[in-house]
This record gives C-alpha cells, sequence and structure tokens, in this order.
C-alpha cells in the first residue's frame, strides 16, 4: 500500500507513535496500531508467489479501487501477518471479489463481515488454529489474517468507518475473522473437499455473517444426537428477523469434533444433520404478522402451517472446529434474493 500512502513510510518506523497517527489520521487503519508496509517488509511477502506486484488482482468495491499484489501485500503487513500467510490472505481477496460473492453489499445498515474458513496442509503450515479457542484471540495466525482482509477492504476498497461503510452499529467480528477446519479430529469430511476439492488441496471458503451465536447444551441435558440437533434447530430461527422475509437467511453451523463424534456414531451423516436441522429450524406460521406471512408465502417457505428458514437442506452449512464440550457456533447471515447465499472457495497457491 505504500504507492497510497500520503507521508514517506521509510521516514516513520514507529508502529506506536508517529506512523500510527499518520495511518489513524488518513483512516489507513482498522483504529488499532499496524506496522509500517516498507518496501523492505513488503518484498518477502511479493516472493511467496509468482505473480507481478504491479497485477490488478481485483476492482474492490464500492471504491473501485485497485488491489494489486504490492498493495494486498501491504495490508498484510500491516496487520502484522507473517510473509508464509500471504498465500492466504490473496486466496481470500480473490474469494470476497468472486462475482458469487456480494462484497459490494457489504456497505449497509447491517453488521455483516465475511468469514474466513480455510482447509487443507496449509492451516498446520502456518499455524492456523482450529481447536480450542479457534475464534477468539490468541492466535496470530487466525487474528492476522483476518484482520489484513479487513485493512485491504478498508485501504483498497474504501470501507473505512465515516465514508462508505454505513452499518448502523457495526460488529467486532469486522476486526477479524478466520479460522481453520479441524479436520483432523471430525468424523465428517472437510468442508473443501464436500465442495470438489482433494484433500491434500488448501482451500480457503468465505461466507456472509451477521452475528455469532454461541449454543450450548440444552437446558434438559437431553444431549442425544437426535436432541441436539432439535435444540440448534429451535435456536436458529426468529420471526423478528427480517432476513427471512428480503430474502433468506444464510446458515453457517460450527459443531466441535465432539458434537460431530457424537452424531457419527450414531449413524448420521453430515447430510442427514442438514436435513434434520431444516426441520427443526421451522417455525409455526401462527408466529407470523400477517403481512410478513404472504411475503413468506410468495416466496415458497410456507410449508403447511410452518415456515422454513432457507429454501433446501442444502442451504445449511457445516463446518468442524473448536475444542472440547459439546458446542455450537450459529452464524447468521443474509441473502438477498437477487444474490442466493453460497460461499465462495478458492484454491490457495
Amino acid at each position: 500500500m505504500s504507492e497510497t500512502l500520503k507521508v514517506p513510510v521509510e521516514s516513520i518506523d514507529d508502529p506506536y507513535a508517529d506512523f500510527f497517527a499518520a495511518a489513524f489520521d488518513n483512516q489507513w487503519t482498522d483504529g488499532l496500531p499496524v506496522i509500517p508496509p516498507t518496501p523492505e517488509r513488503i518484498a518477502p511477502f511479493i516472493a511467496t508467489v509468482d505473480r507481478d506486484p504491479d497485477e490488478v488482482v481485483a476492482v474492490m468495491p464500492p471504491r473501485q479501487g485497485p488491489a494489486t499484489i504490492r498493495g494486498i501485500a501491504a495490508n498484510a503487513v500491516m496487520a502484522g501477518c507473517l510473509p508464509e500467510y500471504f498465500p492466504v490472505v490473496l486466496a481470500a481477496v480473490e474469494a470476497i471479489n468472486d462475482p458469487g460473492f456480494p462484497l459490494a453489499t457489504l456497505v449497509g445498515m447491517r453488521p455483516e463481515t465475511p468469514f474466513f474458513l480455510v482447509n487443507g496442509p496449509v492451516r498446520e503450515k502456518i499455524g492456523l488454529e482450529c481447536g480450542r479457542g479457534c475464534l477468539g484471540p490468541g492466535w496470530r495466525a487466525n487474528a492476522t489474517i483476518g484482520r489484513a482482509l479487513r485493512l485491504i477492504m478498508i485501504n483498497l476498497g474504501g470501507l473505512a468507518p465515516g465514508t462508505y461503510a454505513r452499518s448502523c452499529f457495526a460488529s467486532p467480528l469486522q476486526y477479524s475473522f478466520c479460522a481453520g477446519e479441524d479436520e483432523a479430529n471430525s468424523a465428517w469430511q472437510p468442508f473443501h473437499v464436500e465442495r470438489g476439492y482433494a484433500h491434500e488441496q488448501s482451500v480457503v471458503s468465505v461466507f456472509r455473517v451477521t452475528s455469532y451465536t454461541a449454543l450450548l447444551a440444552p437446558l434438559d441435558w437431553d444431549q442425544s444426537p437426535h436432541g441436539l440437533l432439535e435444540h440448534t434447530g429451535l435456536s436458529m430461527g426468529s420471526p423478528g428477523n427480517t432476513a427471512m422475509y428480503a430474502g433468506n437467511l444464510s446458515c453457517l453451523l460450527l459443531f466441535n469434533h465432539e458434537r460431530v463424534h457424537l452424531l457419527a456414531q450414531a449413524g448420521i451423516s453430515k447430510e442427514q444433520a442438514k436435513g434434520m436441522l431444516y426441520e427443526y429450524s421451522m417455525l409455526p406460521t401462527s408466529v407470523f404478522r400477517k403481512g410478513d406471512l404472504e411475503a413468506l408465502r410468495e416466496k415458497g417457505r410456507v410449508i403447511g402451517d410452518r415456515v422454513s428458514l432457507v429454501d433446501s437442506p442444502a442451504d445449511i452449512y457445516i463446518g468442524v472446529m473448536g475444542g472440547p464440550g459439546i458446542h455450537t457456533v450459529y452464524l447468521p447471515g443474509f441473502a438477498h434474493e437477487t444474490i442466493p447465499h453460497a460461499p465462495v472457495s478458492k484454491l490457495i497457491r
């Protein structure tokens, strides 16, 4: 990003004083300290990929700013990434700029953000956390890769607060939201293999999410496989969620390995779990207002005396990560009817 800076980066080498102040004043940061992206720091990042540093990878909305290899690397430096993280960052930039991902619509009032799920050998190579605490602080790869993507959206796409970013409240998830799938401890097929990639390939998948909901064991302590899925499904829906009427909910569930093994031992596959969640998450028509119900009927999601959150079980996605304990995280999103929600996956080269 050195080509965009209004002050010579080489002359400012203290991320906690002069450069941080300059970055904050010029809206180059997410509000946290950043590392000066000097040419010397950028060079090792560029060296990890065999591409022209001035190649424009994407023209990023909403400002339609060109995202070059060099500019992407500069933001990765600012975020605190190590050079070996850069191929993941680059693939993630390609994913959020894919026509199938509605990046341009993330400037609305909802607190939407991309969530990056990484699969394949690269997870162990760079130390990306997939287990206990993987969505929280303490993991350099998770934190800085996710943060690099947000800085890229700010500096190259123009999503600085107070400018094109118009979210009413925004969200702490917008600082950084990235983790790996716990393939080694899962009883189910990895997410990237489910999408047609080989086990030995490294892939980043990006989802559009609006919030984070932790789902613990049900209060009646029914921790049977069916009881757990029923509790999860019942926790997914709300008649007050306007996303159900404007489009539909995009459903991403993160199961930890203990829950997945419990389901697998009961003979429940990932596809069967999706079908059961689809049924359990349906809401009775009696809880909806008349006008809302009419809108849902037009979308074909009123089935008898129940309303489905999504069009089909295939619209419910499941990833595996996290530490021990039978826990689940639900990451609801919003899928506009003109841009259906489907995660975008890109090969990490």
